[in-house]
């Protein structure tokens, strides 16, 4: 476990040279809200640059041949995959956070209050896609690196999100939830637990899937 999280570690000090960028994507989400006057839409592009922020790791290692580095650390390619694993996790729980206060902040800008169990229903569907985004690019991006699967990985995922926002928007989807809204507000609490679990199963498939194909990979 203390390897696993000396990885975690070593992507965080990885990334920090990074913050600004990820700051200027808060800035730009925060923004979206405000303009579109839509409290509710920040948490997914908290989480779509969420996913572009975890994968500056694999960029910065990529330019830097900080893979080389591993040759002489006492870490182990399963150890590299859950401390990698881990570090995406935490990444979208803070993400995660931060898109529920971004909510209420904007919430009160616009006074234009929200109901706790459509918040707690896009937080838990906005972090599953977090996860669900990063279970497809990380396995990607080790197998065939950042440089070469970056835009053919991403371009998809981002294409989910803006359909799924169009069909939202011209349909009024929203406006026929009535049901599922009063049976989401009898088991509110358990929203954010589903998104967590739900989140965490298609993580652990990945990594599961992932490990021995990594395992033959030359480094």
């Amino acid at each position: 476990m203390n390897r696993i999280l000396c990885e975690v570690k070593l992507d965080f000090h990885t990334v920090k040279s990074s913050l600004a960028l990820s700051a200027f994507m808060f800035v730009i989400s925060f923004a979206i809200g405000i303009l579109t006057k839509q409290p509710l839409i920040t948490p997914l592009f908290v989480m779509i640059f969420g996913v572009f922020i975890g994968g500056t790791v694999f960029s910065i290692h990529e330019k830097n041949h900080i893979e080389k580095l591993y040759g002489i650390l006492p870490l182990g390619r399963s150890d590299m995959i859950a401390g990698r694993y881990l570090y995406g996790l935490l990444i979208g729980l803070v993400n995660a956070v931060i898109a529920a206060v971004f909510v209420w902040v904007i919430s009160i800008i616009l006074n234009k209050p929200v109901v706790s169990v459509l918040l707690l229903s896009v937080l838990a569907l906005a972090f599953f896609y977090y996860c669900f985004a990063v279970s497809i690019s990380y396995p990607v991006y080790f197998i065939f690196g950042f440089a070469k699967a970056n835009v053919v990985t991403m371009l998809p995922l981002y294409l989910i999100v803006i359909i799924t926002m169009f069909v939202v928007r011209k349909t009024h989807l929203v406006n026929g939830l009535g049901g599922i809204t009063e049976f989401l507000s009898r088991i509110q609490y358990l929203i954010p637990v589903i998104g967590l679990v739900a989140g965490l199963i298609v993580l652990t498939i990945s990594a599961l899937i992932l490990k021995p194909i990594y395992a033959k990979k030359e480094i």
